[in-house]
C-alpha cells in the first residue's frame, strides 16, 4: 500500500492529572516505563519524559504518549504503557481517551477530488488552479467517535490524521477500550484502503 505511519500517540484527559507524581523515579519504581529515560523535565504543572522510544508528557489536564520510533514492538507497548499508568493511579478522574494515528498518503490531487466528488472547475474559478485540497469527516467506530483529517502536504502527498475519541468516566471502561488500541489502528488502514486503493 501506499501510505506510512508517521506518528502514534495516545491521550488521556482528567480532571486533575497530578503531574508532581510523574516523576523519572516514580515511572521507574512502577515499571510504567522500563527502558532508559534520556531526557526529563518535572515541574509542577508538567512533566516531560523522553526515552529513545516514547516521549511522555503530563500536565494537569492530559496525558499524552507519542511513540518517537514507529515499529510494531513499540506500537504494542504504547497502550500497555498508558494502562500500567491508569493502574497505578486509579483516584485520578479520568474523562476522556484518545488514539491518534497521522498516515503519509501518497496519493495525487486528483485522485483526491475523486474520491470526494470535488467540483474543481468551480474551486479553480474561486481559489486558482494552484489550490490544493483536504477535508474533515467524522463517523463512529465501536464507541469512538472517530475525526479523519487529510491535509494536503504536496500535490502528491497528504497526511491521513485519525483520532479515535472514547469519554468515559470510569477506569474499567478505559482499561477495556486500550484493548481496543490495535484494532483501531487496523481500521485506520483499511479506510484509508478502501479510500484510495480500491
Amino acid at each position: 500500500m501506499e501510505f506510512s505511519l508517521i506518528r502514534a500517540n495516545i491521550v488521556v484527559l482528567a480532571k486533575n492529572h497530578n503531574p508532581s507524581i510523574v516523576s523519572k523515579e516514580w515511572l521507574t519504581k512502577n515499571k510504567i516505563i522500563e527502558e532508559q529515560v534520556t531526557n526529563f523535565t518535572h515541574l509542577p504543572v508538567v512533566s516531560v519524559i523522553n526515552t529513545n522510544n516514547f516521549s511522555l508528557v503530563v500536565d494537569q489536564e492530559r496525558l499524552m504518549l507519542s511513540v518517537k520510533k514507529i515499529n510494531s514492538d513499540n506500537l504494542k507497548t504504547l497502550p500497555q504503557i498508558i494502562l500500567k499508568y491508569i493502574n497505578q493511579l486509579p483516584e485520578t478522574s479520568y474523562t476522556a481517551i484518545g488514539f491518534n494515528y497521522h498516515y503519509r498518503v501518497e496519493i495525487g490531487q486528483k485522485k483526491l477530488k475523486d474520491v470526494f466528488l470535488i467540483n474543481d472547475k468551480k474551486l479553480i474559478e474561486i481559489f486558482s488552479e494552484n489550490y490544493t485540497f483536504g477535508g474533515i469527516i467524522t463517523f463512529h467506530f465501536n464507541d469512538f467517535v472517530v475525526t479523519l483529517t487529510f491535509r494536503p502536504i504536496s500535490n502528491t502527498e497528504i497526511t491521513g490524521q485519525f483520532n479515535f475519541h472514547f469519554e468515559c468516566n470510569n477506569r474499567d471502561e478505559m482499561t477495556k477500550k486500550l484493548l481496543e488500541h490495535a484494532e483501531t489502528k487496523k481500521r485506520a488502514e483499511e479506510l484509508l484502503g478502501e479510500l484510495f486503493y480500491v
